[in-house]
């Protein structure tokens, strides 16, 4: 069985295997409201070294969000997925699920797992371009996080051995990049309001303002909306949880 991930481990692993968000750079993929949901299918992995990491495409039906969804499930290979805790790992603006199931990816994962560093389930699901927060009526990526996603994991033999009081199903990780950094952190205040803190939360790069007028650019209803869901305002809310963030020296939102 592999060992669980320490708070002080993950925060470190999180630099060197998921650092590669800012190298990399957020996006790439557009999200398309898709109609049809096909059968669960394999990501295609060409050329695969046998550490990679694997990784599994679904859709879903979400409520929340008023449509179909990508499940997205990147694991060590050939483990066993029920003891592994859950990283919820969160895209950037204008991305999708697929961001973290790309090649590159699941070999720096990979190639860390081999290295020894503790393993755990990495998940994603679409959250569209609102900033992790309800924003459009009928479309509330906030609450597919916190109310469906459990079930979804649940349901697929994922944080089926919870510990440290998670709930079965419950991420006890999260991460994100840019837009999904400033989720996380958003993500990880609501599960603290909710009393089911995370273990840790690790931001990238992420999509912090700190005045109106450039935040005005965002799918923010107007000053109110943005100073609730600001990162930047809410961090003593966080007390008590181990955070991560990284930004590089050249980055927009340095």
């Amino acid at each position: 069985m592999s060992a669980r991930p320490t708070r002080r481990q993950f925060l470190r692993g999180a630099a060197g295997v998921l650092g590669l968000a800012g190298a990399v750079g957020a996006g790439g993929l557009l999200v398309g409201r898709d109609t049809s949901a096909p059968p669960p299918q394999r990501v295609p992995v060409p050329g695969r070294a046998p550490t990679d990491a694997v990784s599994t495409l679904e859709w879903v039906h979400s409520a929340a969000r008023g449509g179909a969804v990508r499940l997205v499930t990147v694991l060590p290979p050939g483990a066993d997925r029920a003891p592994l805790p859950v990283c919820v790992g969160l895209h950037g603006l204008r991305g999708n699920a697929l961001w973290w199931a790309d090649p590159g990816k699941r070999a720096i994962l990979g190639a860390a797992w081999a290295r020894g560093t503790p393993t755990f389930a990495l998940v994603a699901v679409d959250g569209g371009d609102s900033y992790w927060h309800p924003f459009r009526a009928g479309d509330d990526p906030l609450r597919m996080l916190l109310e469906e996603l459990p079930g979804w994991l649940h349901a697929r033999g994922l944080a089926a051995a919870p510990a440290l009081g998670d709930r079965p199903g419950e991420p006890a990780l999260v991460t994100g990049v840019s837009m999904g950094g400033a989720g996380a952190l958003l993500y990880a205040r609501e599960r603290r309001r909710l009393q089911r803190p995370v273990r840790a939360v690790a931001a990238l790069s992420p999509g912090l303002f700190t005045d109106w007028q450039v935040a005005a650019r965002r799918p923010f209803r107007g000053p109110d909306d943005w100073a609730a869901n600001d990162p930047l305002r809410f961090f003593p809310e966080l007390a008590g949880v181990p955070t991560g963030i990284w930004c590089g020296d050249r980055d927009p939102f340095v």
